[in-house]
């Protein structure tokens, strides 16, 4: 369950949200389960956040901060992924199996696990865990 207040902040404008995080850099921002669908988070400062489960469903993430971000469970279906910084962000078991512009230089400092779902083309990272 996000919380409502990061939530509303996020939904309500990416420039006001990126300097409440420059303002704010202890909080980590809870967007855990937060539906996400067609948003335009393009340069949103999303670095350590809270994302498990949430749905980035044909968001635009283009140049997005995802560093050190969890992103376990999120489906990121159809998401624009030009850009995007995922740095040590934990991927494991999302969806990332239609995510547009996805390249394997941006997964190569992620973690991730045999249920995370790649495009067509984009092979884990080394160290992944595998299924067994």
């Amino acid at each position: 369950m996000p919380n409502p207040e990061h939530l509303e902040k996020l939904r309500r404008d990416v420039d006001a949200w990126n300097e409440w995080r420059a303002e704010n850099p202890q909080i980590v921002p809870d967007l855990s389960g937060a539906d996400l669908t067609r948003m335009d988070l393009a340069f949103a400062n999303l670095a350590s956040a809270e994302l498990a489960g949430a749905i980035f469903v044909l968001a635009n993430l283009r140049g997005a901060d995802l560093r050190w971000a969890s992103l376990r469970g999120a489906n990121l279906v159809g998401a624009r992924m030009i850009g995007v910084d995922l740095e040590e962000a934990d991927l494991s078991g999302a969806n990332l199996s239609t995510a547009e512009d996805l390249t394997s230089e941006q997964l190569e400092s992620t973690r991730g696990d045999g249920a995370t779902m790649l495009p067509d083309g984009l092979a884990p990272p080394a160290g992944w865990t595998q299924p067994t």
